[in-house]
């Protein structure tokens, strides 16, 4: 019962498509009753204009001039009045109602005036026509009165216009009524113009309806009923039903038919192929077997469509089967939804899932369905963008259900119909809770893991800070006691050697001994001066980084011979004195290794000292490093610059080509919170 009445609302959602074709088929058939009505005032207004034509012109339009100018201002009201109320179909402009309905009762006043003179003798006209036309009536060319026939058609069509959109109850319109009233009127004429019969054109008046007249009030009736194609009787003739169809098929044919047939009976008797008084039985026999067959002809097509149908519904059933059966046995909540966001569809996992009977749920808003407002409210905004995109989303979302809080995966895509407007919205939910605590779990060992990672990395920077420490003292200890001991033992012994000098005999062996102990013993005391130069670098303490890179500049130049050119900031740098330390001995490693394997003639040292870095650029012309080596972490000089840079936060930047050189950038934070910590 509950898929069964999820169906009938789909098949309301169906309907919907139905509804907007209907639509687009009463605009267009508005839009030819306009084009009626203005056809009408355009007629009238030419009738008018003939009235004073020439004598010449007046010959060609003998014809029109049948036609009154009475009923032609009569016709130009008419037409007014209903181009005025169509164009106010949908739009409620009150002022163009309170036109139209000005113009329908100047034309009421108009045709009750001529229907009451012509029936009774009473002007109540008086010798002109009411309105801004104070045109003599007397006119031989305007004409003097109407037929009753049109004056009573105009009362007619006046009484249609003001009471269009009345109705005595849910399905009557009284307007329709009068406006089939109108019809039957001007068919009257037109039917003794037809066959012939001048009692049906004059009906015991003086003169005749006119031909044209007689053609205008039925297009008028015609134009007046669609005009409004949503009323019961227009609803039935353009409506897509059985009953529609037929009647747009059957009517036209058989009246042709018919009009046809009565013409050839109605020829024969007057040509004398048979006795008037046989015309009317033969006009029994001919009309009952055409309607006869006409109706066979049409029962047997709705019979074949009423097959069709059938076959189609039987398709329809056993896909609905199928599909009901897919939706009551699939765990996933499947739902559907209009564009007011309202539920027409909800499979069994779905009703489930908000805890309701169908009954409870079926055209339910969110916010009835869900406890939690903010789902809810998401829900409707997520429903509003995919049918305002016109595109499938998958959309993850919490939900506070009755039995617990559920995330779920939920694809929705537009409900389109035939036309490819947007009736809804069709979405497909999937359980992912378990996946998600599973997902949360492991963010979770991650954030641990990370937080494990961070807490040893730190402990391995303090314990390198502290082997760093620990070997700078080391090395500052050992250049000490090279520069206290060694330097005074080797001072002293320079000086016992200068008195020993001077008590060697002449002998020439001696003399050529003593220049090679004089260069022994200078060799010696700039080894030391070297050794505890690199050990610990007075000038580094004394001076500052600039001074210290400036020495090391000139040692290099001296010892290798190759041109070394050093860039340095105007001012004082102030960094620190253990980032001092650590970028000194990163340009002794990244100089040992220009000296060692670059095979460069010439090398440059650049340092920028800025409010957040302090960058150190090595450049030279050698023959490069190669991307094995520059890749290769175990090579002890570049992992040593990595992981002294690494340790103050910083980054080393190598680039180099074969053959082109290569240049090492380090680039170290000025502040970091990891060199303060270290230093404490």
């Amino acid at each position: 019962m509950q898929m069964k009445a999820a169906r009938n609302e789909i098949g309301e959602g169906s309907s919907l498509e139905h509804y907007v074709a209907t639509q687009a088929n009463f605009a267009s058939i508005v839009t030819a009753a306009m084009s009626l009505a203005m056809i009408i005032v355009l007629f009238g207004i030419v009738v008018l204009i003939s009235c004073y034509a020439e004598d010449e012109y007046r010959k060609i339009l003998a014809d029109l001039i049948a036609v009154q100018g009475s009923t032609a201002v009569g016709f130009i009201l008419s037409g007014s009045a209903l181009y005025m109320q169509c164009l106010n179909v949908g739009q409620a402009n009150r002022r163009l109602a309170i036109a139209a309905r000005v113009v329908a009762l100047l034309l009421l006043v108009l045709g009750a005036g001529f229907l009451l003179q012509n029936l009774f003798g009473l002007s109540l006209l008086g010798d002109r026509l009411p309105g801004m036309l104070s045109i003599p009536l007397a006119h031989s060319a305007f004409g003097a009165a109407i037929h009753p026939l049109a004056a009573g058609s105009f009362v007619l069509i006046a009484l249609t216009l003001l009471m269009h959109d009345m109705r005595l109850n849910a399905r009557h319109y009284p307007a329709e009524y009068l406006a089939f009233m109108l019809i039957g009127l001007s068919a009257i004429p037109l039917v003794g113009y037809l066959y012939g019969v001048n009692k049906l054109t004059f009906l015991h008046y003086s003169t005749g309806i006119p031909f044209l007249s007689a053609l205008g009030f039925l297009l008028l009736g015609a134009a007046l009923l669609m005009a409004r194609p949503s009323h019961r009787l227009m609803a039935i003739i353009v409506s897509h039903a059985p009953g529609g169809n037929m009647l747009r098929r059957l009517l036209p044919s058989m009246l042709l038919l018919i009009l046809i047939l009565n013409l050839l009976v109605a020829r024969g008797a007057e040509y004398g192929l048979y006795a008037d008084r046989l015309m009317l039985p033969f006009l029994t026999l001919i009309d009952g077997a055409l309607v006869v067959f006409i109706f066979w002809r049409f029962a047997g097509k709705l019979d074949r469509e009423y097959g069709a149908r059938m076959q189609s519904a039987a398709k329809l059933a056993e896909t609905n089967s199928l599909l009901t059966a897919v939706s009551d046995s699939t765990r996933e909540p499947i739902f559907v939804k209009n564009r007011q966001s309202l539920l027409v569809f909800a499979n069994p996992a779905m009703l489930q899932q908000v805890g309701k009977t169908w009954e409870e749920a079926m055209y339910r808003a969110s916010r009835e369905l869900f406890a939690h407002k903010e789902d809810a409210d998401r829900i409707d905004e997520d429903d509003r963008r995919v049918m305002a995109s016109g595109l499938p989303e998958t959309i993850e979302q919490t939900l506070h259900l009755p039995h617990g809080v559920f995330t779920y995966q939920s694809t929705r895509v537009p409900w389109f119909d035939k036309a490819g407007n947007v009736l809804g919205v069709i979405g497909i939910s999937t359980d992912i809770s378990e996946r998600k605590r599973a997902e949360d779990s492991l963010r979770e060992r991650e954030a641990q893991l990370e937080k494990t990672v961070v807490e040893r990395t730190a402990l391995l920077r303090e314990l390198t800070n502290h082997l760093e420490t620990v070997r700078e003292e080391e090395k500052r200890a050992i250049a000490r006691e090279l520069h206290d001991n060694m330097g005074a033992s080797l001072t002293a012994l320079s000086m016992h050697l200068e008195s020993v000098y001077k008590i060697l005999p002449d002998d020439e062996k001696w003399q050529e001994r003593k220049p090679r102990i004089q260069g022994l013993m200078n060799s010696l005391v700039g080894t030391t001066r070297r050794i505890q130069t690199e050990l610990r670098p007075n000038m580094l303490d004394l001076f500052g980084l600039k001074a210290a890179i400036t020495e090391q500049m000139d040692e290099l130049a001296e010892r290798s011979g190759m041109s070394c050119k050093a860039s340095l900031p105007d001012e004082d740098v102030a960094i620190g004195h253990q980032m001092e330390i650590a970028i000194y001995r990163m340009l002794q490693e990244m100089l040992n290794n220009v000296t060692k394997h670059a095979r460069a003639t010439r090398v440059d040292v650049i340092l920028d000292v800025d409010e957040e870095q302090v960058a150190l650029t090595v450049r030279d012309n050698g023959v490069g490093i190669s991307p094995d080596r520059r890749d290769n972490n175990k090579t002890y000089g570049l992992r040593g610059l990595r992981e002294r840079a690494t340790f103050f936060g910083g980054e080393v930047d190598i680039r180099s080509a074969p053959g082109s050189g290569s240049i090492i950038t380090i680039r170290l934070p000025i502040a970091t919170p990891a060199a303060p910590a270290a230093q404490a």
